[in-house]
């Protein structure tokens, strides 16, 4: 075992907290950001109308504070200003931080105008965004730099069944850690759980003086063979637990930490973890799923009345042939569909056999660039959303040649044909474009897990990650 000492070494630059998690770090984020909004319209006022005290702000502008602080919500969601996977790249979250001040700024200005009497001028405006989107940078950096690497980790260790090879231990290792701890956990030691009882005893005083010691918040099983643990660890574990250790088994917190399943971990408890989403036949949910199937398609099919005179014309001189393209997927329970898009492609890109796209193919025209990072190809679809094969949201469908060749690898393929395939999903706005089995095996993760939890919350968020995708032109 691992000497106490050298655990002690490992964790001194640790502030151990252990009850901050996801949420609470977004809470965090959220109350000063917000903190930083008030003050920031406060000195715009300030510089408005000089005799403005606290009191005067509050009571007569709190319409103005109202609109500010919604502004600012509505920009930060849709620009992915909480998303946990950038705290710590300064280099996107910067140029984010930013974005949001000049946007909110000329948003906020343009609506509210601070009031008739008082208009904002130019230099208000300019000192306003200046000040408002310095301190939230600073905050920012403050935030990552600081507080996120040292306050939010917790100290973990990793109980194994001891039969499984080193390399997937590494492999789940760091999907637990994510990059630069951005998950706020740090696994301090990997221990294979022994099978002679004298062992087993060495392992249980370990875990009791590290917890002793305050050295532990969370204890991380990996329970593909939960038998291993025999009954005296139990009894440590649950000792642990009463002087507050979490006790958490590698797929809950997979799916709490990378909002995904397991899927190659899994194994034969595949079907254990995938219940059916409890909204699954929640006919509130249900309403709201066809509401905004029916709300996008008119409005996609209309955007795509506007553009089609366009798309024509710029079509015949750069990306010459059919303006459509139609093809066979396979969609809810296996069942084939047929989906129309704007061709993208050379006209006969499969002339030697299917073949899966991938990022820099050579067979995507100049023209079907833009449309495809513009997702204006994808426009068409919404006729298939229309008729019922599809919906807005889902897994992307697939076609029966590569599924079947999928399946051959992943076994738990079929299994993303439990509900209707969508123009967007969860994995789309999670995950870069698949091109091979490793990728294909990362997106049913977050297939899957869409799958699970779909509701209204998770409908919305990837409504708002499939905007943000839009505007920042990240498509292939």
């Amino acid at each position: 075992m691992n000497s106490i000492t050298e655990i002690q070494r490992d964790t001194k630059s640790s502030i151990l907290i252990p009850k901050f998690g996801q949420w609470h770090k977004k809470i965090l984020l959220a109350l000063v950001d917000l903190s930083l909004l008030v003050i920031a319209l406060f000195y715009l006022q300030r510089s408005i109308v000089p005799e403005t005290s606290v009191h005067d702000f509050i009571q007569f502008q709190n319409l103005n504070l109202i609109l500010g602080i919604f502004f600012f919500w509505v920009l930060t969601i849709v620009f992915n200003f909480y998303d946990l996977d950038l705290i710590n790249k300064t280099r996107k979250v910067l140029p984010l931080a930013f974005f949001i001040g000049l946007i909110f700024t000329l948003t906020f200005s343009f609506v509210s105008g601070i009031g008739p009497e008082h208009p904002l001028g130019y230099k208000h405006l300019v000192l306003f965004m200046g000040g408002f989107t310095s301190l939230l940078i600073f905050w920012r950096v403050v935030y990552a730099s600081v507080i996120h690497t040292n306050v939010f980790i917790k100290n973990c260790i990793l109980l194994t069944s001891g039969k499984d090879n080193p390399q997937f231990i590494d492999q789940i290792k760091r999907s637990v850690e994510g990059r630069s701890y951005e998950h706020g956990l740090k696994i301090l030691r990997i221990y294979p759980v022994p099978q002679e009882v004298k062992q087993i005893e060495r392992l249980s005083r370990a875990i009791e003086r590290m917890t002793s010691k305050k050295l532990l918040d969370t204890i991380i099983i990996m329970d593909q063979d939960q038998e291993s643990i025999s009954n005296s660890l139990n009894s440590t574990l649950i000792k642990a637990m009463g002087k507050g250790i979490e006790l958490k088994t590698y797929f809950k917190l997979f799916e709490e930490v990378k909002e995904a399943l397991p899927v190659r971990f899994a194994g034969s408890q595949f079907y254990s973890i995938l219940p059916t989403s409890k909204y699954s036949q929640n006919y509130v949910y249900l309403l709201w799923h066809k509401i905004v199937d029916i709300t996008t398609s008119i409005l996609g099919l209309s955007t795509m009345l506007i553009l089609i005179p366009f798309i024509v014309l710029i079509n015949f001189f750069l990306n010459k042939g059919p303006l459509f393209y139609r093809q066979t997927r396979v969609g809810k329970g296996g069942r084939e569909i047929e989906i129309i898009k704007f061709r993208s492609m050379i006209v006969e890109a499969e002339k030697h056999g299917a073949k899966m796209s991938k990022k820099g193919d050579l067979r995507v025209t100049s023209f079907g660039k833009i449309l495809r990072k513009l997702r204006i190809d994808e426009l068409p679809q919404f006729i298939s959303v229309l008729r019922g094969d599809m919906s807005l949201i889902g897994p992307r469908p697939e076609r029966r040649v590569f599924i079947d060749q999928l399946v051959k690898s992943i076994p738990l393929y079929d299994s993303r044909h439990l509900i209707k395939p969508g123009i967007t999903g969860w994995a789309q706005v999670k995950y870069e474009y698949g091109e091979n089995i490793e990728d294909s095996y990362k997106k049913l993760e977050y297939d899957l897990y869409y799958i699970k939890n779909r509701s209204v919350t998770l409908d919305i968020r990837i409504i708002f990650k499939t905007i943000n995708t839009v505007i920042f032109y990240k498509g292939l």
